[in-house]
Formats: structure tokens, C-alpha cells, sequence
């Protein structure tokens, strides 16, 4: 259902593409292959992409994403609609729908914002009718400079708290994305970067830290990127996790990239925050 919803958003906005203006899109396929000490080959597979429309004071975006480990598959997809109105207020309303192997739910959120210079703040509300109770949340974000944004998000679902904040920073030669994630006994830390040299090559790198409980996880990944085309790139990068059951993971991953331009709306969505942290710790995703 979420694909269909996704696809016709995309329509309606494509039909006025004359007089719209297509302020981000992104897109991305990758490909792991998880090596665990004494237990074989773990095979995960993620796509996504997202795309944001700016028609008059409408702004129109959609995010869908899969991650599927060894035939279980996560599947996260958001379509929203945002009108700008007067002195700096903007109001929303955000279709979210969450399919994780055994359970899944759909959020419909409406939402409100307040920019002030290069400051931004926002809160919402959320139903479904296949959690206990609505959700909310509240988000700010301040733009450091023109390509720096650093941010925070609390969401309260199903009797739990969401803590997170991300900084992402672009400059010419070099890229910076950090996230901090925490709810309940799961924490992910994480900073990954790139820096471009001549003819399209870029060294990229992530290192990350994430507690489950009773187990602490250690990242670590080292890469490289081609740029073939503008705003679109092909990747190889080696990883190892590091368990505190001793267990450690080789990862290898290669992926395909593409980027356009940079989101003008601060509001993010449950899946983008997912898939933010999850990019930043591993690069499991791209967007």
C-alpha cells in the first residue's frame, strides 16, 4: 500500500513539474556481506531513496527504504505535505508505514513548525490503529551554515521515549554526518565522513558505537568512492564489527549512490531518522 501511496504522490507532483522546483532526491542500492568468526556469511540487502517538491508554498515528500537480512525484510516508506504559511509558521501532514517481519504499523501525523532566521522548531501528533496509543514528538534544528545542520528529535511511541540528534555538514572537499540515537536499552553513536580528492575519488570512513543491552557493539568502516557522473557514485568499503561476546564480523559492502540537491524542510520522519543512524553507523543505508 505504502508503494502505491509513494507512486501517486510522485504523479501529482510530477504533473506540475513545469512550475515546481525539485529541491532534493536521492536514491541508493547496497550490498553486504557479513563474515561471522566461525558461523558462515551473513547476506543484507538495502535500497531506498527519498524526493522532496516544492510547488508555490507546498512542499511534497516521500522517503521508502528495505533493508532484508537473510530473507527477513524491514521495509520503512513516508509521504508528506507541507504548506508554508505567514511570519515563519509551516503545518503538515505525514503518512508513515512500518513493516518489520511479524509486525507492522502505519502513523498518520500532523505537524507544525516555527523557522526563525536559521533556527527551527516543530511538534506533532500521531495516530494508528495499530499502536495502544498516539504519538508525539518534538524537533529542532539550527542551520550552522548554509550546507551544516545540526538537530534533535523526541518521539514518544507505545510508552517509549525516541532521543535523537544529528549533526550533517558539506563542504566542497569534505562531509561530516554524526548521530546520536537512544531509546530504551538500545544506544547507537556514530560519526562517518568523506573527503574528495581530484578526478571524482573520495576516501570515506565511519566509526560507531552501539549498546543493546546486555551486548556493546564496535564499528569501524574504511572505503572509497568514484564519482561517475555528477551527484552519483559507486562504493566499496571494509568493516568489523566488534562484539563484547568476543564474536567479530568482518563486513565488506558495495553500493551505488545518488544525491541532488539538500532538503529545505527540518522535519524528518520516523524512517528517516532510522535510516540516518543506521547509514551513519554501518552504512547499511544512504539518505
Amino acid at each position: 500500500m505504502i508503494r502505491n501511496i509513494f507512486v501517486a504522490s510522485l504523479l501529482s507532483v510530477t504533473a506540475t513539474a513545469a512550475a515546481a522546483e525539485l529541491t532534493y532526491g536521492t536514491a541508493f542500492a547496497k550490498f553486504h556481506d557479513f563474515d561471522v568468526d566461525g558461523a558462515g556469511t551473513i547476506d543484507v540487502k538495502s535500497f531506498g531513496g527519498g524526493i522532496e517538491y516544492r510547488y508555490d508554498n507546498f512542499i511534497f515528500s516521500g522517503e521508502l527504504s528495505n533493508i532484508s537480512i537473510e530473507g527477513v525484510d524491514i521495509d520503512l516508506g513516508t509521504v508528506g505535505v507541507e504548506y508554508a504559511l505567514a511570519n515563519g509558521f509551516n503545518i503538515g501532514l505525514e503518512y508513515s508505514r512500518f513493516d518489520i517481519e511479524g509486525f507492522d504499523a502505519d502513523v498518520t501525523s500532523l505537524f507544525g513548525s516555527y523557522q526563525s532566521g536559521a533556527h527551527t522548531f516543530g511538534a506533532a501528533i500521531g495516530d494508528s490503529s495499530d499502536l495502544d496509543d498516539m504519538t508525539f514528538s518534538i524537533f529542532a534544528a539550527w542551520d550552522v551554515t548554509p550546507t551544516g545542520t545540526v538537530g534533535l528529535d523526541l518521539v514518544h511511541i507505545e510508552d517509549e521515549t525516541l532521543y535523537a540528534a544529528y549533526a550533517d555538514y558539506d563542504v566542497a572537499q569534505y562531509n561530516v554526518q554524526a548521530d546520536l540515537l537512544k531509546l530504551d536499552d538500545l544506544s547507537v553513536v556514530a560519526v562517518a565522513g568523506g573527503y574528495e580528492f581530484a578526478n571524482g575519488f573520495s576516501a570515506i570512513g565511519s566509526v560507531g558505537f552501539l549498546d543493546l543491552g546486555p551486548e556493546d557493539v564496535r564499528s569501524i568502516t574504511i572505503g572509497g568512492q568514484y564519482e561517475f557522473t555528477p551527484g552519483a557514485n559507486v562504493e566499496l568499503a571494509l568493516g568489523r564489527l566488534d562484539f563484547d561476546s568476543g564474536e567479530d564480523v568482518d563486513q565488506l559492502t558495495f553500493g551505488v549512490n545518488y544525491e541532488l540537491g539538500r532538503r529545505t524542510s527540518k522535519r524528518r520522519s520516523l524512517g528517516n531518522i532510522f535510516s540516518s543512524a543506521t547509514g551513519t553507523f554501518a552504512g547499511l543505508t544512504d539518505f
